[in-house]
């Protein structure tokens, strides 16, 4: 790998994706430019079977990326595959460029940005702020806001059916990084990013543990799981959905709505706020047309947005 790859990778790498399984690849192409693709063994096929999230965290990439090369003074530009190269795992190209690319953030914004799972300080976002994180998509997705309590008990439902279905909690299970020697594992979920208590994370490898989930599904493991999240979205906050006024025809669509995503999140980050994705919300077929009854629209995205208690964890990264 060249030093200029490196170097834009470890900046594009803190790119958000779903269990951070950091599903995209870069390889050299053509004159001193890069082809993007996605690595099929870190994609979500039980939990992510349309491959939303997928295409929404390699559109936050392919930002990620643009950014990372203005910051460094690379001048790239971004074209996006054909259907015959997608066909064969092929997503975009970087190619140079006149120029760099033009945008308001910085490394800083990169290395920055945090989700945060825990607690938030109660207090809905601002009109402003709202407005201005909506204008991040520059119409590429709509954003509507609402309030936690109102979802409240849609997430309970979803985390129900979630936790009840073994394939899920099979897929789940696998990016998990419970376990104290895999809290330095550079990939997947830690106990400290879910905002585990040591205790808290034994006990959830312990029952998600094939024998053991086996045995106590039946008796109501699911619900006693969901109940013990049930706290997330019962303070008065936001929660804000990213929308689009039809499904996409087709997964590469959902590309720059994953751009604007991530600008969305940045644009927040640098007001202090923090985000909390609950892709179960319309993962779940139920909730999801519960979501988008209220919102008007296809849900793309939910996530609870706030001014966390305790600094976030910084996820770590393959890139690092």
């Amino acid at each position: 790998m060249s030093t200029e790859l490196a170097d834009l990778l470890r900046l594009a790498g803190r790119a958000p994706s779903a269990h951070n399984t950091q599903p995209w690849t870069l390889a050299p192409s053509g004159a001193l430019g890069y082809a993007l693709s996605w690595d099929p063994a870190r994609a979500l096929p039980v939990g992510d079977p349309g491959r939303r999230d997928l295409f929404l965290g390699l559109g936050a990439f392919v930002e990620a990326f643009s950014i990372a090369s203005a910051a460094l003074g690379v001048p790239l530009r971004v074209e996006y595959a054909g259907a015959a190269e997608r066909g064969r795992g092929m997503v975009a190209r970087f190619v140079r460029a006149d120029e760099c690319y033009r945008t308001p953030f910085t490394a800083a914004d990169l290395t920055g940005r945090r989700s945060a799972r825990g607690a938030y300080e109660p207090g809905a976002l601002p009109d402003a702020v709202f407005a201005e994180a909506g204008d991040a998509f520059a119409g590429s997705a709509g954003l509507w806001r609402g309030g936690t309590r109102e979802l409240a008990p849609l997430l309970d439902e979803a985390d129900r059916w979630m936790f009840g279905d073994p394939a899920l909690v099979g897929e789940l299970r696998r990016w998990l990084r419970l376990r104290a020697e895999r809290e330095s594992a550079r990939d997947g979920l830690t106990g400290r990013a879910l905002a585990l208590s040591g205790v808290e994370a034994r006990a959830l490898h312990a029952v998600l543990r094939p024998g053991v989930y086996r045995v106590l599904r039946p008796v109501g493991l699911a619900r006693v799981l969901a109940a013990s999240s049930r706290g997330v979205l019962r303070y008065d906050g936001s929660v804000l959905v990213a929308t689009a006024p039809a499904a996409p025809g087709d997964a590469a669509e959902l590309l720059e709505p994953g751009r604007g995503l991530f600008r969305c999140w940045l644009t927040l980050a640098r007001h202090g706020y923090a985000t909390h994705p609950l892709s179960q919300l319309i993962d779940c077929a139920r909730t999801a047309e519960e979501v988008a009854g209220r919102v008007g629209a296809v849900p793309l995205a939910v996530f609870r947005v706030g001014r966390p208690v305790g600094e976030p964890v910084r996820s770590a990264r393959l890139t690092d």
